[in-house]
């Protein structure tokens, strides 16, 4: 399983949290930075398992706001149907 980590002590916006996932899911060019084209394209991934770490989520939930949680609502529906593992520290 590859991992990825995010770590909300130094992610400055979501849009960094979206060019870290699509690096680690290898997603398009043309993948779109908000939650329903995170959601399209984890439904269409077919790589290896991946694990998301999310290392100082408070902060990025206090940083981020809204944003934060349509992200990692994204993250629990695809963990919830089996498609990536999510933990948030």
């Amino acid at each position: 399983m590859k991992r990825c980590t995010l770590d909300g002590a130094t992610l400055p916006d979501a849009a960094a949290v979206y060019r870290v996932l699509a690096g680690a899911f290898a997603f398009p060019d043309y993948f779109g930075n908000n939650p329903d084209a995170l959601w399209d394209a984890l439904t269409e991934y077919s790589g290896d398992p991946v694990e998301i770490v999310w290392d100082n989520s408070q902060r990025s939930a206090e940083r981020f706001g809204p944003e934060y949680a349509a992200i990692v609502g994204a993250l629990h529906a695809a963990a919830a149907e089996g498609r990536l593992a999510l933990r948030l520290t």
